[in-house]
Formats: C-alpha cells, structure tokens, sequence
C-alpha cells in the first residue's frame, strides 16, 4: 500500500486525574421563598465533609504504563515509498508501523500551506544542501533511489588517510567538465526505476522503466533531456572544441547512452572520476549504486546467449571494468577481463564485433591500459589486431608525445606549449626511438651492431639524462608553468628508469634534484608530479596536448601501482580519460602509442638481464 501526502497520524495519550480537594456543589431548586444561608454551619459542615474524606479509604491507583524507550529518529527515505511484505500480519509489525509514522512526519514537517507566513520563512532558512543525507537502500525500497538530493558520506579522503589534518578542494576541477552530481544523480534514479504492476499504464519510457520517479511528473526532466545534457557535456570537456573530434565523440557517445544499460554503465565511470576529482578514495554511496545495477543488468543479460554476445553487453563490460581501475583488489579485474575474452571468443574475434569497429577499437584501447598500468604482457586475443582506424597523415596530431610521432614530425605542438615544454617532450622522442633501436633485438642481432655505434647511442641516452636532472623546476617561479613542470618530472622517472635500467616504479621512488633541501623528509618524484598534474586541470585533456598527458599518466600509472591506493586511482582514471577523449577520432594513434610504452617497459626488463642496473 502506498503512503501519500495526505495521511495523519493521531497519537493518543492517556492522563491520570488526581483530586487535590474536595468540591461543594450547590444545587438550587425552584422556590418562591428567598433562600438565606448560615454561613457559620455551612463552614462546619464543609469542614466535616473534608475531614471525613480525609479519612476514607483512597481508591486503588491505577496502573502505570511503563515509560516508553525512545529509539533514534530514521533517517529521512524516499518521497515515495512502498511496503512491502511476505505475510499478511508483517504489514503490522512494529518495524514496518514506525517507518510509516516516520515517514509521515518527514513529509508533515516539509510540507505547509504556502500561504503560511511562517512556513516562508521556515523554507527561507532550511539549507537544502542538508536536508537528505546520501541515498540510503531500505529494506523495502530494494536498493531503488528516488531521492535525487545527495550528500556526499563523509571520509575515505585520499588526504585523510594520507596527510591528516589538510583537506584538498577541488571545485575548480570538478566544475571544469560542466558535470555536477546532481545530473549523475537525475540519470542514476531515471535509470535505475524498476517495472512495477501498480504502475500508471502510460509512462514516459514505459517499454523498460514505466514507474514513474519521486519527482513530480509535471517537474520531472525527462531521460531524453537528461541525456541530451550529458552527451553535450561529456563531449565538450573531452574535445576542447575541435570541430572534428567533437563530431566523431558526439556520434559514439549517442550510441553508448542509446541503450539503458551501457548508458548506466558510462555513468559510472564519469561517478567514480568525480570522486577522485573530489577527493574520495573510496566509491561514494552514488557511485556503488550505478556500479552495482550495471552489475545487475549484466547479470541477467547473461540468461540467454544472444544478450550476453551482444556489442551493448560487451561495453557495459569495458565501461564496468574501467571503473573498478586502480581498486585494491585486481581479482574483480580480472573476472571481469576473463569474462571480456570468452564471450570476444564467442564472437568469433574482435573482428567479428560490431558498430563498425568501434566496439573492438574501444575493448582494445582499456585493456591496454590495464595492461600497461600492472606491467603485464598484452592480453592473445589482442596480439595482432589492426585498430578500426588507419592514421593518415592529418590525423593523430593530438596524440603527438615522447611515444608518437609520425615520421617524428612534433611540429604540430607549437604553439600549444612553451618552448621549453617543446624542446623537453622531443628530446623524451628521441631517447625513447633511440632506446629501442638499442635494445629490440635478440643477443645475436646485438652482436652484428658495430661497437661504436652502440657507444654512441648509450652516450647520446646519458647525455640526455644528464640533461633533464639538471632543467629548473618551474614551481618556484612567480607564473608556474604547471604543463611544463608536469613533463619535466615524468621525464625523471622516464629517462631514469630507461638509463639505470631500474623499473618505472623504483625511479620514481628517488627525489627531485631541483627541490630545496629543507632539511626535513624529501618529496619524491611520483608525489611532486602528482602535486604539479593536480594543478594543469587534467579534466580538459590538455587539448593538442593530450598525448603528452597521456603520456605522463601512463608513466605515473606503472609508477604507481605498486604504492599508495590513492596516487594509483589518480593516474589510471586519468589515463582512461585522456584516452577515450583521444581515441576521437585518433585511435589508431592512442592504441600505437600504448604498445610503444609497452616495448619500453619490455625492454627495460630486458636491459637488466643483458647489463646490471644503475644504482
């Protein structure tokens, strides 16, 4: 049965009457003769009746009802709930009347007549922003949120755990993609309404959802707008404004959000970077609630082969994965990449996907880098598979970084950097086509190689790691240049673990040589380059500069993820960012550079069988 607006609760209490005196009670009766009192005999006889009374026998006092224990008030639920019940008399149960009354009450304290001048002012003076804490499943309401007023739950900040007593504000970063939670939120609840047999039998999207939300109807914005509004600002904050990028997202986009499930799916990964963005370690109670229905859908489409095949379901997949990136545990990992291989294998190959590629380009992409981020080798299924696209000679200038560069052509970064920014990401092109011609190749090859040439380019590498340890900082200048200062630092850990033949993670595990000695525990270089990434607004992919963003947060990801949980989570949801913004329309370019980083990190172990590393 459901419970509106208009239902009351009466409480009724029961008071005890005690008499304190006696009464006198004068009855006057009809005569034709004036009435004259003794006022002297009717003093002794009220005193004799209050005496006799005193000595008469009192009645037996009633029984007292035992004081009723007062429990912590329920937080405020949904504005439309349903009980729900297995047995007739559950419907009665204290559990079930209390949250009945309490929701009543909610509803009778936030809802006046409006010409009320005290409930204006009452209205006047609520803070909206505490009014509902973070979205709560019952157990009636089944995990099905229709209160879009969300509260973030407090704690689990990377600053807390990490650097107790500081906080880290992020409003200029969470702002910047023009995505609030309130939008996520609209799309969460829309998405996540269950069919239900008492519902209206026209509703908005009644084929899938045709239960309406606890929004009002004639307030309500529809899924479509809600969409529309978040197509629009995925798109924008990941192209930049370049027309043709901007044209190719939009068209993929539109066919992720066209179905329900990889919609709710792609929600969870711009969730799960706003909490990043805001601080929080750990998913925020919106963010569990996509991630766990997607899980749900996914789950049932697995009943029949068609639906778990089909091209909807295997990005729900990619989308669910990607969110779990930089988690603890990597066993939910690699479920869920498992499961990505069988059913490509059931398929009949990446080839065999479909929306025209886009799928397979789109799978290969984020398990990449999966791949590059844990250090492994790139998944079989993966070997040997062209991207759906070809790079031609106008395309992939977005992408340009120390791991890109057709015919090593870079001029297409100036004007978007500073000249010192330039002149370091191509001496980082450079020891990156160098260190792989020098060591891609087997003990036989090597042998073949004249010895002066080998000197040569070990010399050419030394020198250009010589040159990087010794490039000024920019974070004590008076304007930082923070894109500038980003790269510098990546190329430490970069160059350093290539020339020391020493793992990305164990480079960057040294300090800063630019950093002032204060005398107190020095910074390392992975920390510094998060610091100086936090400051450049990430969110906006940099541009024409994406591929060098790329780049850094490919070398901070592996650096990472053996460390802290915090600084991992940072560069990986990064990564996967800058590389779906790329991959419009340059994914041919993003998937080669992701298998150059990952022949670097072969290599580099590879080095350190041939020759010991450098301490």
């Amino acid at each position: 049965m459901a419970m509106g607006a208009d239902v009351h609760t009466n409480y009724i209490t029961s008071t005890l009457l005690r008499s304190t005196q006696a009464s006198s009670v004068l009855t006057l009766t009809p005569s034709t003769k004036p009435i004259s009192i003794d006022h002297t005999s009717l003093l002794h006889k009220t005193h004799r009746t209050m005496s006799s009374s005193s000595t008469r026998p009192e009645p037996k006092a009633e029984r007292k009802r035992p004081p009723r224990r007062r429990l912590p008030p329920l937080p405020p639920g949904p504005k439309l709930q349903f009980v729900v019940a297995n047995r007739p008399e559950d419907f009665r149960s204290n559990a079930t009347m209390r949250n009945v009354r309490s929701h009543v009450m909610y509803k009778h304290r936030t809802v006046s007549p409006s010409n009320s001048v005290r409930s204006v002012e009452q209205r006047i003076k609520r803070n909206p922003e505490t009014r509902t804490p973070s979205p709560t499943a019952t157990a009636m309401s089944d995990g099905i949120i229709e209160d879009f007023n969300y509260v973030l739950p407090p704690g689990n900040s990377h600053d807390e755990m990490e650097n107790p007593g500081s906080l880290y504000h992020s409003s200029l970063h969470t702002s910047s993609d023009g995505l609030s939670r309130d939008l996520t939120s609209k799309i969460i609840a829309s998405l996540t309404e269950e069919p239900t047999r008492s519902a209206p039998a026209t509703l908005d999207y009644g084929t899938e959802f045709p239960f309406s939300s606890g929004i009002e109807l004639m307030n309500r914005e529809s899924l479509r707008d809600l969409r529309d509004q978040y197509i629009y600002h995925v798109v924008q904050s990941s192209t930049q404004g370049n027309p043709e990028a901007s044209s190719y997202g939009t068209t993929w986009v539109k066919l992720i959000c066209s179905n329900h499930m990889s919609f709710l799916s792609h929600v969870s990964i711009v969730c799960a970077y706003q909490d990043v963005m805001d601080g929080f370690l750990t998913d925020t109670a919106l963010t569990q609630c996509a991630k766990a229905k997607v899980l749900s859908m996914i789950t049932e489409s697995m009943v029949t082969r068609k639906a778990q095949t089909d091209d909807f379901t295997i990005m729900s997949i990619v989308n669910l994965l990607v969110s779990h990136i930089g988690d603890r545990d990597e066993r939910v990992i690699d479920v869920h990449q498992e499961g990505l291989a069988r059913i490509v294998q059931e398929r009949g190959g990446l080839l065999c996907l479909g929306l025209d590629g886009r799928v397979a380009t789109c799978l290969t992409v984020v398990l990449l880098i999966f791949t590059v981020l844990r250090g492994l080798s790139e998944p079989a299924m993966l070997v040997g598979f062209p991207p759906a696209l070809r790079v031609t000679e106008n395309e992939g200038f977005r992408c340009i970084s120390p791991l890109y560069a057709p015919q090593g052509d870079l001029t297409s970064l100036y004007g978007s950097c500073s000249s010192r920014t330039y002149d370091l990401i191509s001496d980082m092109h450079n020891a990156t086509r160098i260190f792989i011609a020098r060591w891609d190749c087997t003990s036989d090859a090597l042998s073949s190689i004249p010895q002066h040439q080998l000197m040569g380019w070990d010399m050419y590498m030394e020198q250009t790691y010589s040159k990087v340890v010794n490039l000024p900082s920019s974070a004590g200048e008076a304007i930082p240049d923070w894109v500038y200062e980003s790269c510098r630092l990546a190329a430490l850990i970069y160059c350093g673990c290539m020339i020391r033949g020493v793992s990305l993670s164990e480079a960057s595990e040294a300090t800063d040589p630019q950093q002032p000695d204060s005398g107190t525990s020095s910074t390392t270089i992975l920390t510094a380059l998060q610091n100086a990434l936090r400051q450049t607004n990430p969110g906006a992919c940099w541009g024409n500069m994406g591929g060098a963003l790329l780049w850094i947060c490919l070398v901070g990801g592996r650096a990472a993820w053996p460390s802290a949980a915090w600084t991992r989570k940072f560069f990986a949801l990064h990564a996967v960012r800058v590389s779906h913004a790329l991959c419009c329309p340059d994914s041919a370019a993003v998937i080669e550079t992701q298998r150059t980083m990952l022949k670097v990190q072969a290599l580099v172990g590879a080095r350190r069988t041939l020759s010991p590393p450098l301490v």
